[in-house]
């Protein structure tokens, strides 16, 4: 989550490295580290324990099916409450209750294709590359989406 943190702030917000949110970059190594590695291994190993080899399309969309609607929306509430904790964000349920669904519903686009393309076509040996490289752009958005509003809010707060 760093990488995507660093890669977030230079390439989608046009930031130089002097100009990099280093106390940004530490809260997204800290979530994963503490957050994003533990709960999905778990959570992927526990899929392959339930549903097996992805031997058919049947258990291809079965485990897509779980990783999107079962680890996924818990995992959201947690990153984006251990983000808000970390920010000291004044409303970390708020910032939960407006961050979660938007970034479920894209993921609903992301995740299933890539999860689709993990069970069926990738040899279990490049399923961690393969799911590392997929990860790293998805953590790029997260990073954009929890860090988007940051601005606004500030000047908001100055404006009234």
């Amino acid at each position: 989550m760093t990488v995507a943190d660093i890669a977030t702030q230079m390439l989608v917000e046009g930031k130089s490295s002097a100009d990099l949110d280093a106390q940004r970059t530490l809260r997204f190594t800290v979530a994963g580290l503490a957050l994003h590695g533990p709960y999905f291994f778990v959570g992927f190993s526990a899929l392959d324990r339930q549903f097996g080899a992805p031997t058919s399309f049947k258990v291809v969309a079965q485990k897509t099916a779980a990783a999107q609607f079962i680890l996924f929306p818990p995992y959201l509430a947690m990153l984006f409450g251990l983000m808000g904790t970390l920010e000291q964000h004044p409303n970390v349920a708020e910032k939960i209750r407006t961050k979660v669904p938007e970034a479920f519903m894209s993921g609903c686009i992301y995740w299933p294709v890539a999860n689709s393309i993990n069970f069926a076509l990738i040899p279990t040996t490049f399923r961690v590359p393969y799911l590392a490289v997929s990860a790293g752009l998805w953590n790029c958005y997260l990073s954009w989406e929890n860090a988007k509003d940051d601005s606004s809010a500030g000047s908001k707060k100055k404006t009234t």
